[in-house]
Parts: C-alpha cells; structure tokens; sequence
C-alpha cells in the first residue's frame, strides 16, 4: 500500500490487463521455446524415465505467476495443480487426491522435513525472547561500535555469513535474525540483507573443507570415482575441483565488493535508495513470509539491555550444533568399530558423514539443530527471568508468538517440496533437462553447458542438494566416456564436476521455491519475490563473469588461478561503470 493511496487508490495486480497481457505472452513464449528445443533421451540412464518438454512448465509457470502478480501462494498453488494434472494424465478426476498423498503429504513422512519445521520454531522464538528482553538491542550496541555505518555493517554481515560456515540452515537464520535490527539502524534494505545472507550461506558451506555439505559430496564422488575406477577418492575429487568452484568463490568476491564499495545497481540499487532516503527499509505493499509483532515485542522501559541475553544463547546454538555432529558422529564411527580423533581432519569428516547420513541418523544434522536451538530458547529465557527482565509468562507468550508468524513460511516450505517432488517423481523435469545436453557436445563446451543445465535443474526443483544427487552419477561417467577424463582432457572432467556444484547452488540462488531462499527471505524480514528479483540480478551477473572468465576460459587453455585475478578485475570495473552510490542514510 502507498503512502498516498487514499488519493490514488490502489489497484490489485490481478485486475491490471497489462498483467495479464504480459503473463499470457510469456506463458505462449515459454511454451514455443520449450517445444522446439532438441533433446535426446539416449544420454538418460535406462532406469529413469525420460520427461517430456511439458515437464518444465510446472516450475516456470510458478516463477512467471509469482513475478507477474507477486504472490507465492497463488504461484505455487497453481503450479502444483498444473504439474499434478500433467503427472496424472489422463486421469484427471482422481489426480489432486493423488497429488496431495504423493507430492505433499509424502513430505511429512521424512524426520528431516518435519525438524525442519521444529528447527524454525525454536530459533525464531529464541530470537523473540532475545528481543524482548533487549539481547539483541545490547548486541546492536556492540557491534555498532564497530559497524558505525552502512558499509561496515554490511561487511559485519557478510563476514558473519562466513563465519558460520558449517551448516547452511542455522546459517541463515541465526546471521538474518541478528542482524535485521543493526541493518534497520543504518536504514540498509531488507533486499541487501536478504542478499547478503543468502549469498554467503551455500557458497561459503559448498567449498569449506568441513560442513554439512561436503559429507554429502564426498559421498557422491566416492561412489563415481569407484564406478568408474579413478585414481582419486571422494574426498581427493572434493579438493581437486576447489580452484575450480567458480560462481562460489565469485559470489563471495561480489558480496564484498558491493559492501565495500557502496555501489549497487539495478533492483538493489533502487531498494537501497529507497531504505537510504525514505528510510523504508522495505517496498510499500511488501508481502512476509513472517509477521513482525514490533511493538509486542519491544523490551520495556528501564530494564537493562544487555549483549549476553542474546549471544550466550545464540553461542550455544551454534557451539551445540557443531559439537552435537561431531559426538554423535564419534559415537557411530567408533559403534562401526573404527578410530577417532578430534586431531585427525580424515575422522571429523566421517563424524560429519555419519549424521548427515539418512541412513545412520534419521533427521540428520536437522535433529541437532533444533535440540542446539532448543537449548539456546530455555537458556534465553531462564536468562531473562533470572534477572527479572521478564516474568516467566511474558518470556514464553514472546517464544511462542514464534508459531503465529511462520505460518506462511511452512505454508511456502510445503508447496516448495511438493514441487520438487512433482519435478522429480511426477513429470521428470530432470531427466528432460539432462537430455539437454545431446548425445554429441564439444568437450570444451561440456563444462558450461553442463553448468547451465545443473543451473535450470536446482532452478526447477528449488533444491541445490537435489540437483548434485541426479547429476553427478549421470553427468560425470557420461563426461568420462567422452574422454574428459582421458590425456590432455582431465582438466575438462575437474571442470565439469565443478560446474556441477556451482550450477546447483546458482539455480538454488535464483529459484523462489529454494529452501534456503524461503529462508533468507524469512530470517532477514523480506518480500520473498524482492529477494529473488534482487538478487537475481547479482546471480547472473556473477554467473555470466564466472562462466566467461572461469568455466569456457579454463577449459579453452587459460590457466585457472588466472581467473581469481580477471574475476576481480570484471566485478570492480562493472561495479564502478554501471554501480551508483548507495546515498547516505537519513539518519533521524
């Protein structure tokens, strides 16, 4: 709603027929586009069914609904229908039932999901209470002290995203949640923050030689390197194609560059404007995933502020969760018989594969983030009682105003996994973006083709973890038989594992149904489709200088630690060329 709507009212979105002229064209481009696109099935395994080219649409009709008319539950609500009819077709009365048991109720069958949901509750209601007993006010005053402008508040940010680096999840929410208030202070946008989170958050536990990732991807390149008899191990494949992490280690260069610079362009540069100037540190009409409860949650008068309310319980959320994977991963490598040391970097690893195994620990590393942050919600608010900041009733009606204003937040998770299931388990949109890529493919395109199809799959199922555990047993030996691997091209097979990687996280970036986005949109206070619009642009700009000066100029010849100088280089003279400057805020 604008500030002067009672002059020119506003009109909603669905009744403007521009809208509907747009998105009518769009859909009819979309569909042209798709259908006369070559594939060729014979590259897909025997044992997966091919999708047909309709099985795009589901994801892209959610993305155009949502840009066009700005609302994710009619978005995702629509696709679902949409991709459930085609699932099912031509079995089009029972399909909806058949949708909702297979697409949607299957995701609360899965503990990971389900702790998940538990995971947001705690932290968010710990947040609460940190925050009505004026923690995270003290915390503010700290780091102020440090942070004492945009800029260096938005290097804090970035630097605590990196900080975090072992688990994704607690990640985004603890560093969104934590900052919201220091970035509202120096009138930063909820679009920045949002980004900010978001874009050190993968990249950063992607390419960390400990985290809840790279178990998983050790894991699946141990199961390659074996299939196809290489020389190298999981782990050894893992550090290999670490220079070779383009989009990641660019889409952390980027995030600093902006933060330091003050420049911004395009969306960002116009929200930042808008926060800076207008002090509007979200768009009017701006739609939450989260309901803020403000003025019920402002910590009364006179009672003391202090940091530790709001870090002690934050410490051992993330202290609880680092060391609850490596004792329960110790406890299971050591039930197997094996050995252990905290010393050893090879048996921290295996601690870290033992929980983020289904298999061995239902829930996963997700089941020790919400008893961390479980924790860190009763020590909070035996902190704030205990020093009779708040009674034990107001501390808990502050924990749990946690459930009310997530609603929307598990109503957009839900229909998210549904999507991916209905990419994946009903109309393969998978298998017909692997069958892209052709039977017959230079090889020295191989990487970056193989990059921007990793790219549309994690785009399309909102799920970069998805998108590695299809890929890489289909893409790589397939990248093998074509002599990637042989003399002279071994480099076209590093490269092309990385692309894998880097594509899952770029798609995962610019997806609106991705979890993580859901919830950088969640922890820092953003209109979800602002995010994604924002950042967008970001994404694919450091996609294109990763792509161009990382993925087709290595495999061309150039020597790869040359791009760390080029990538830098590009980013610095596109930020000064085309970037603005970030006004200085209207402080009050």
């Amino acid at each position: 709603m604008i500030a002067n709507s009672e002059t020119y009212p506003v009109i909603p979105l669905w009744k403007r027929p521009r809208r509907w002229i747009s998105f009518v064209g769009v859909c009819l481009a979309v569909i042209v586009f798709f259908w006369m696109l070559p594939v060729n099935p014979s590259v897909i395994p025997e044992d997966r069914a091919v999708g047909h080219w309709t099985s795009i649409l589901p994801p892209v009709f959610a993305v155009i609904v949502a840009l066009h008319f700005r609302t994710l539950v009619w978005a995702l609500s629509s696709a679902f229908v949409l991709g459930t009819f085609l699932s099912y077709a031509p079995e089009y009365i029972s399909a909806l039932p058949k949708g909702v048991k297979n697409f949607i109720w299957v995701n609360f069958t899965q503990q990971f999901n389900l702790y998940i949901f538990a995971f947001l509750f705690s932290l968010v209601g710990l947040i609460h209470v940190a925050y009505r007993c004026g923690g995270i006010h003290g915390l503010v005053a700290k780091i102020n002290r440090v942070a004492r402008g945009p800029r260096s508040t938005k290097l804090a940010t970035s630097l605590a995203g990196l900080a975090i680096f072992f688990d994704d999840y607690s990640n985004t929410v603890v560093v969104g949640s934590t900052m919201r208030a220091l970035t509202d202070k120096w009138k930063i946008s909820r679009e920045k923050l949002a980004y900010l989170v978001d874009s050190t958050t993968a990249p950063i536990a992607g390419v960390a030689l400990l985290s809840t990732w790279i178990a998983f991807e050790v894991l699946l390149f141990n199961q390659v390197s074996g299939q196809l008899g290489l020389k190298e191990g999981g782990y050894a494949m893992f550090v290999q194609i670490l220079p070779y992490r383009f989009y990641c280690w660019g889409t952390l260069l980027f995030v600093f560059f902006t933060s330091a610079l003050g420049r911004d362009f395009g969306p960002m540069y116009q929200a930042e404007k808008r926060a800076a100037l207008e002090g509007k540190v979200m768009a009017d009409g701006a739609r939450l995933l989260t309901h803020e409860k403000g003025g019920a949650l402002e910590p009364a008068e006179g009672k003391p502020q202090r940091w530790i309310n709001a870090v002690l319980p934050l410490l051992i959320v993330i202290g609880g969760t680092l060391g609850g994977i490596l004792l329960i991963g110790r406890s299971k490598v050591l039930a197997d018989g094996g050995s252990f040391s905290f010393a050893n970097m090879g048996d921290l690893r295996a601690a870290f594969g033992m929980v983020t195994n289904p298999y061995r620990t239902p829930g996963g590393a997700m089941k020790i983030l919400f008893f961390a942050s479980f924790t860190g919600g009763v020590v909070v608010v035996a902190m704030a009682v205990g020093q009779k900041i708040l009674s034990l009733r107001e501390a808990g009606k502050a924990y749990m105003q946690a459930l009310p204003t997530l609603w929307m937040a598990f109503f957009i998770l839900i229909m998210a996994w549904g999507m991916s299931k209905i990419c994946t388990d009903g109309v393969h949109t998978d298998t017909y973006l692997i069958s892209l890529l052709g039977g017959r493919i230079d090889l020295v395109f191989l990487p970056l083709f193989v990059f921007l199809v990793a790219s549309g799959m994690s785009f399309a199922t909102g799920t970069s973890f998805g998108t590695m555990a299809i890929l890489i047993p289909v893409i790589l030996p397939l990248s093998h038989a074509l002599g990637a691997y042989g003399e002279g091209h071994q480099i076209i097979f590093w490269l092309t594992a990385a692309a894998i990687m880097d594509g899952a996280i770029f798609g995962d970036h610019c997806s609106p149904i991705s979890d993580t986005t859901v919830l950088s949109s969640i922890s820092a206070g953003c209109d979800h489709i602002d995010h994604v619009s924002t950042q967008m642009a970001y994404a694919l700009t450091t996609m294109v200088i990763a792509a161009s000066t990382g993925y087709l100029a290595v495999a061309l010849g150039m020597t790869a630690w040359f791009y760390f100088l080029l990538f830098p280089a590009c980013a610095l003279v596109l930020l000064l060329a085309i970037g603005k400057k970030v006004p200085a805020p209207n402080q009050e």
